[in-house]
């Protein structure tokens, strides 16, 4: 399904930020708000669900921009977290 959306300049601004900050195309971005809309509005697993699609695009981030959390960083992490 194809729809056509008139925002005011504003709105457009701050989507874009947004998608662009999560490293997605603005129709991307889009697509996945209207995705979470009805997830949240579906019962049962819809929150799995959810968390699920969330994990899948956080590896996929990290893919695309080689990103780790190697032994190196993970042992500061742990011992910064001792030092609190």
């Amino acid at each position: 399904m194809t729809v056509s959306l008139h925002l005011k300049p504003e709105v457009e601004a701050g989507l874009l930020a947004r998608a662009q900050a999560s490293g997605m195309a603005l129709e991307e971005y889009l697509l996945s708000l209207a995705e979470q809309a009805v997830l949240q509005a579906a019962p049962g697993d819809a929150a799995q669900t959810m968390r699920e699609e969330a994990v899948r695009r956080m590896l996929e981030f990290g893919e695309k921009y080689r990103l780790t959390l190697g032994e190196p960083i993970t042992r500061k992490l742990l011992h910064e977290g001792h030092r609190r």
